[in-house]
């Protein structure tokens, strides 16, 4: 049923619908616990009831040094209004919220140098504070063009500098640079430590800086300074975050969550104005045909969560800890609705971690492959896509993570677009959303979810078949990277190891969803068990050995294993993400987490997000490192040793042996 459930879907989204939702929420200054955000998950939730869901605004205190779970909490800004007027040698607006949310820096604390015309010091010799020995920054404001992080402690905290003022351009080879971002504003946030000396800042378009650049060199020759005068109408104090809610019931207990992030500054359209609108048109469209019989009524209910990115979850979690137990599955919705003619990649579905296994993946993957069989091709049997889409590995970036670890147990996938030319910056605006795209994507959420909430024993063999294919893919480009020579050969047996043990995993999942008569299940189960054993014959065939009945080498050397043996159990279900901290924590557990960062994270790259996976409560730490490495291809057990101790520390783990 899951084809035919999709075609019945797509027939009845509108992109039409949910691009009018994106545009009202893009309307909307959705910084994380702000006046602004609060204002849009109001108009989302109004815009519900008009729907018949019943949305609901679930509020979470935000304030400075509290935590939601293991995620530093933070203070709710109000801002009214900021601007920001070069003065001297001329005059000229550099930066309007107004006119440009953007162009403040999110989070600015107040100021007002609207008559006292501030100097403006150029810091053009980097990052380095010794450059600058003997120059005055006390009351001024600072222009420097690469990341503010990297200057704010000693430029600000240590010298006394006012403000602070920007052009800098985040690059990606071949994706975008500062030539293609020539008037666009980067997203630009402060993320306060609690206690920290407070600032403002300004952030100006690659052509406004580089003018202002030589301006600065200009009257340098002069020792002289440009002057600016400014303010910024805000205000930082203890405060809320909210979550939006919705759910259509079903005959059980049972869920499936859509969710997605509705912050991010004004427009921020597709970042993620769009996964908003299809989240919302999906569950619109569920219920409307569900209601007039067009599909069968819900086996398990659909819920929606609308949150503020990473926070809004974790706030979630920790104050309804008991709703994940009854989620089976679910999708998170970041970015999904840009026109891929204007610099945008294609619709991806992000798996799960190895360290997670379950058919979700496969099952979404049933879903896109049947939305893209929309046009006949050149023969009797040939279909083409009218969009490009894409399935990956498991990557971070958003709220799927927290889902998804295996410590919470809701197996979630991500839909997103990569790669993206303008995400967070000024030019993520409704002109680059196009409503076809949109439509597809809110189809893939709402035929996943409604799919999976009606799943029945007759889907589990088109999932299979699916999870074969996808199998088969994996261990093509797996022996692609070997014969590049881009891949470890110590790992190779052990990455094909892992992602066997991960599908027979994922052919287990099925078990644990009640899709036939208890007189049934014996059969079903044996059945399963028999698709497993083919699944292992394929990867055989194609990778020359069975890792299931020859387990491989590890790689481990008995120094390390002896070395690297800590065991611990993870005390809190949600994952710590040690580069999120600041400063919240004693000053010796705080240095060891920024030690670890500096070090280690380099090292890691995109394994980092999946460290804390790995820890069971069984496994050593060597072992913990083994999994990560036949999963990411980054060995690195010392780092995992330390992330080990650091969680112990902060007492969200306990020490096993």
């Amino acid at each position: 049923m899951i084809r035919e459930n999709t075609r019945k879907i797509l027939e009845h989204i509108s992109g039409d619908r949910a691009f009018e939702t994106v545009a009202e929420v893009s309307t909307y200054h959705r910084i994380q616990a702000s006046t602004g955000y609060r204002a849009a998950a109001q108009h989302v939730k109004e815009k519900l009831d008009r729907m018949g869901l019943g949305g609901k605004v679930l509020s979470f205190e935000a304030k400075e040094g509290g935590f939601w779970g293991p995620y530093p909490a933070f203070a709710e800004w109000d801002i009214k209004g900021a601007w920001c007027d070069l003065v001297y040698p001329y005059e000229e607006r550099l930066a309007d919220f107004d006119a440009c949310a953007i162009s403040v820096m999110q989070k600015s604390a107040p100021c007002d140098f609207s008559k006292e015309p501030v100097p403006v010091v150029f810091l053009d010799k980097g990052a380095d504070e010794k450059a600058y020995k003997g120059l005055e920054l006390e009351g001024r404001i600072v222009f420097y063009r690469g990341d503010i992080n990297d200057i704010y402690e000693w430029a600000v905290e240590k010298r006394g500098a006012a403000g602070l003022i920007t052009d800098f351009v985040l690059q990606a080879p071949f994706v975008r640079d500062r030539h293609d971002q020539s008037d666009t504003r980067r997203y630009t946030s402060f993320w306060w430590k609690p206690g920290q000396k407070k600032a403002f800042g300004f952030v100006l378009t690659p052509r406004q800086g580089d003018r202002f650049a030589a301006l600065c060199r200009e009257l340098a020759a002069k020792k002289e300074y440009p002057k600016v005068c400014c303010k910024v109408d805000s205000s930082l104090y203890d405060g809320f975050i909210e979550d939006v809610e919705a759910f259509i019931p079903g005959e059980t207990d049972e869920e499936i969550l859509l969710t997605a992030h509705l912050c991010h500054p004004r427009a921020s359209a597709n970042d993620n104005a769009s996964g908003v609108g299809a989240v919302i048109e999906a569950m619109n469209t569920i219920k409307t045909l569900v209601d007039c019989g067009k599909l069968a009524p819900l086996k398990r209910g659909i819920r929606m969560l609308l949150i503020p990115e990473f926070s809004g979850t974790y706030a979630y979690l920790a104050k309804y800890p008991k709703k994940a137990e009854k989620i089976k599955a679910a999708f998170n919705l970041d970015m999904v609705g840009a026109r891929q003619t204007a610099g945008y990649g294609p619709i991806t579905i992000t798996d799960l971690s190895l360290a997670m296994p379950s058919f979700v993946g496969d099952a979404a993957a049933v879903v896109l492959d049947e939305i893209k069989h929309q046009v006949s091709g050149m023969g009797p049997e040939a279909w083409c896509p009218m969009f490009n889409s894409h399935q990956t590995c498991f990557s971070g970036g958003s709220d799927h993570i927290i889902w998804s670890d295996p410590a919470n147990g809701v197996p979630c996938l991500m839909l997103g677009q990569w790669p993206d030319r303008y995400y967070h910056t000024s030019t993520d605006t409704l002109d680059k959303v196009d409503p076809f795209i949109l439509s597809r994507s809110t189809a893939l959420a709402a035929a996943y979810a409604y799919s999976l909430a009606n799943l029945e024993k007759e889907d589990a063999k088109v999932i299979i078949e699916t999870g074969l294919a996808r199998t088969a893919e994996y261990i093509k480009e797996l022996n692609t990277l070997r014969a590049k020579g881009c891949m470890d050969e110590r790992f190779y047996p052990g990455r094909i190891e892992a992602y066997t043990n991960f599908r027979c995993g994922a052919i287990e999942s099925f078990k644990g969803w009640d899709l036939c008569e208890e007189a049934d299940k014996g059969a079903f189960f044996e059945w399963l068990d028999g698709e497993k054993l083919r699944l292992r014959s394929l990867v055989k065939l194609l990778a020359g050995f069975d890792p299931v009945s020859r387990p491989v080498k590890s790689p481990v050397t008995k120094s390390q294993k002896e070395k690297y043996s800590l065991v611990i159990e993870r005390t809190v279900k949600t994952p710590f993400q040690i580069r999120k901290p600041r400063a919240v924590y004693p000053e010796e557990i705080q240095n060891r987490i920024d030690l670890f960062s500096e070090k280690y994270a380099p090292k890691l790259g995109p394994a980092l997000t999946a460290i804390g996976y790995y820890f069971d409560g069984k496994r050593t730490t060597a072992e913990a490192a083994k999994q990560l490495a036949y999963e990411f291809g980054r060995y690195a057990p010392d780092a995992v040793d330390e992330y080990a101790r650091i969680l112990v520390l902060l007492d969200y783990a306990k020490v096993v042996k």
